[in-house]
């Protein structure tokens, strides 16, 4: 168990779910019973198990509440994704789809408070606030909504250029291979750890040397102005029909959905 107090640090509703984020925007927490809620499951244990979520993605922590701190399990961001990738439930992918957008915007923006809820927000944070106040507060808030619009209608643009390009070149990230054979992120990741393809550096899954050399894969890092820096590993048309390969030599085309993964390497495959 984590000495961490995790409180939340933003919530709001997605696809009539309330979505609570733990510790802080770049690296949230989220609780496990949330997540299996937004899907309408009883078994928190199973859903975990059935995405495979490995022992360091997920954790025990105290949370902060009115009537005293409590203990509860909680899952990274990356765990959160592989939930919902790996379930079969209808409202899992565009919960998907709707939560990475979210988290998107508030990375852009440092926080949101939805539009046309600036009130509502006002009253539940600051109900001894006079009247006045609360008009102000709220008139402040949607100004800077509509500051926010524009500043994710100007970023946009460049981050879809950034994946146009990407793909263009042959690239794809492991959320969209996982995708395609129709499996959890970490579950991919496991295997090809296991093959010794890939190998864990601090939180980040990264080729071995050879296979970065060869083409297969590429390290893209980044920094956000606060300093944090991430890693993505890109793969290429050679590096999927790698994974391929070595899925077929380990006799587990049956897991994966290999239809998919072979269209896919012919169509970014370059004449």
């Amino acid at each position: 168990m984590k000495d961490e107090i995790l409180k939340v640090v933003q919530e709001t509703t997605i696809l009539g779910k309330l979505v609570k984020l733990y510790r802080d925007i770049e690296n949230p927490l989220f609780e496990a019973s949330d997540v299996a809620g937004w899907l309408d499951i009883q078994n928190v244990s199973q859903m975990l198990k059935q995405a495979d979520i490995p022992e360091d993605e997920k954790g025990i922590f105290l949370k902060y509440t009115l009537g005293g701190n409590q203990n509860s399990l909680f899952i990274t961001e990356d765990a959160m994704y592989d939930v919902l990738m790996s379930s079969r439930k209808k409202e899992a992918k565009p919960f998907r789809r709707e939560i990475k957008s979210y988290l998107k915007q508030i990375r852009l923006t440092g926080g949101t408070i939805e539009t046309d809820r600036e009130a509502e927000f006002v009253d539940k944070y600051f109900p001894s606030f006079t009247e006045e106040t609360k008009l102000s507060m709220v008139q402040d808030l949607r100004k800077q909504n509509e500051e926010y619009k524009k500043q994710i209608a100007d970023l946009e643009p460049k981050a879809q250029a950034y994946t146009d390009l990407m793909t263009a070149q042959g690239y794809l990230q492991f959320l969209d291979v996982a995708a395609l054979v129709e499996i959890g992120r970490n579950t991919l990741f496991q295997f090809l750890r296991k093959c010794k393809v890939l190998t864990k550096q601090s939180n980040y899954n990264v080729p071995y040397g050879r296979f970065a050399k060869n083409g297969m894969f590429k390290v893209v890092t980044s920094h956000s102005e606060n300093g944090h820096i991430s890693s993505v590993t890109m793969v290429s048309p050679k590096g999927l029909n790698y994974i391929y390969k070595l899925m077929k030599k380990k006799d587990v085309l049956n897991e994966f959905n290999t239809t998919a993964l072979l269209q896919m390497i012919k169509e970014l495959e370059v004449a």
